[in-house]
């Protein structure tokens, strides 16, 4: 039986809907910006319980619109070392220094504790991301930090659409929140974003900024300077599908979770990530982790060769800071050596210690889970990742048996 990385399946009824709202597009000629982005925008604006939500042409400059409308420029960003690199570019994007933080084993988000040693006089907004959809256990702590300093904590819900917090969703927990569309996404329109908000000046800043800096109320001239950051028609159809069916695939998503909640248990060799109490998980990636003895890239090998189940990337085996971008480039953007970085990164490449996000990179995997999984390949998931541990755990013992002798 073959477990694929990724399936996104779409219904024929899914199919006849967007292959119906494209012909209304080209139908209309307005291909941006049109009916189908503002349908989109309404229906993830209630899906999230949100005041605003603007669509935008990817997760990423949807980061950097909200870091561009509170005004971080010429200040610094704490960004937690365990993310993409696109948190750490739209903040440099936007003007800024990073400062990356350490992360919770517990629950793959910030560090409180290091946050409070990270910020920094000049500090403008701190960048939670909810890794997996996994939302802080330590949201509350993270707050207070922020407010006691009077700075912008913005979420970075790329994993996280529909998960939540004390019945509370992502996106509505701190000033603005960031979503990406991507194809691996709970919800995807292929590429795309979505900004929310309660803010009503940020929002109103974040419609003239994702459309080359025009302002509608000043019958479109340019009062900012702004991008082309908009959403196609074609991309907003396809959202719009999307949310008619998003409480149809978290549930499937859930269920999955649950499966892994409760085989998991009796595997040895690994642990399955528990949510933190108040936290619901719509499970952007299902985490668990393994024993320290057992070779990751040893057992992923053993799984697709041997049994052709394929896990998909963790998040993440390569630590932000640790890309090689940071080699030639400072914090800041520029290049490392410069007289502009040195005077404006003043401590560009000290050595910081990470030792809960290093914990997070080394020691775990991400299992198979998307919706259209059956209950027959969610065995044999299982079955398959028990055998192969075993099997991993023999070669290191005898790996360690040859080396001591």
């Amino acid at each position: 039986m073959k477990i694929p990385i990724l399936r996104i399946p779409y219904t024929d009824q899914s199919l006849r809907e967007v292959q119906s709202g494209i012909a209304a597009v080209l139908r209309s000629g307005q291909l941006a910006a049109g009916k189908y982005v503002g349908e989109f925008e309404e229906r993830f604006a209630e899906f999230c319980g949100a005041r605003y939500a603007i669509a935008t042409h990817s997760g990423t400059s949807a980061l950097e619109i909200i870091l561009r409308a509170i005004g971080v420029q010429d200040a610094s960003v704490i960004v937690p070392t365990n993310t993409f690199i696109a948190t750490a570019f739209a903040a440099i994007s936007a003007g800024a220094r990073v400062i990356f933080a350490d992360c919770d084993p517990e629950d793959l988000s910030l560090d409180p504790d290091d946050l409070e040693r990270k910020l920094e006089p000049d500090t403008r907004a701190v960048m939670l991301v909810h890794i997996g959809g996994i939302i802080s256990g330590k949201l509350e702590i993270i707050r207070r930090i922020c407010a006691r300093r009077g700075i912008h904590l913005v979420e970075d819900c790329a994993h996280a659409h529909g998960s939540h917090w004390n019945g509370a969703s992502a996106g509505t927990l701190a000033t603005a929140g960031a979503f990406s569309f991507f194809p691996t996404k709970v919800i995807t329109c292929g590429e795309g974003g979505m900004i929310t908000t309660a803010d009503e000046g940020l929002y109103r800043e974040a419609v003239i900024l994702r459309n080359h800096g025009k302002n509608p109320q000043r019958a479109a001239a340019i009062t900012g300077f702004g991008y082309n950051w908009r959403m196609s028609e074609f991309n907003a159809v396809v959202g719009v599908e999307q949310m008619k069916r998003a409480h149809e695939i978290i549930g499937e998503r859930q269920e999955a979770a649950r499966f892994y909640d409760h085989h998991l248990e009796k595997i040895p060799g690994l642990r399955a990530l528990l949510l933190p109490a108040g936290v619901g998980s719509t499970y952007y990636k299902y985490v668990a982790y393994l024993d320290s003895s057992i070779d990751r890239n040893a057992l992923k090998r053993t799984l697709r060769d041997d049994f052709e189940v394929q896990l998909t990337g963790e998040v993440y085996a390569t630590l932000c800071h640790q890309e090689p971008v940071w080699e030639e480039t400072c914090y800041c953007g520029r290049q490392r050596n410069s007289r502009a970085a040195r005077a404006c990164c003043r401590t560009p490449f000290r050595r910081t210690s990470f030792p809960g996000a290093e914990q997070i990179a080394a020691h775990h995997v991400c299992l198979p889970l998307y919706p259209g999984l059956s209950q027959r390949e969610l065995e044999y998931v299982v079955a398959s990742l028990e055998r192969a541990l075993a099997q991993t755990a023999c070669l290191s013992k005898e790996h360690a048996a040859v080396s001591g002798s």
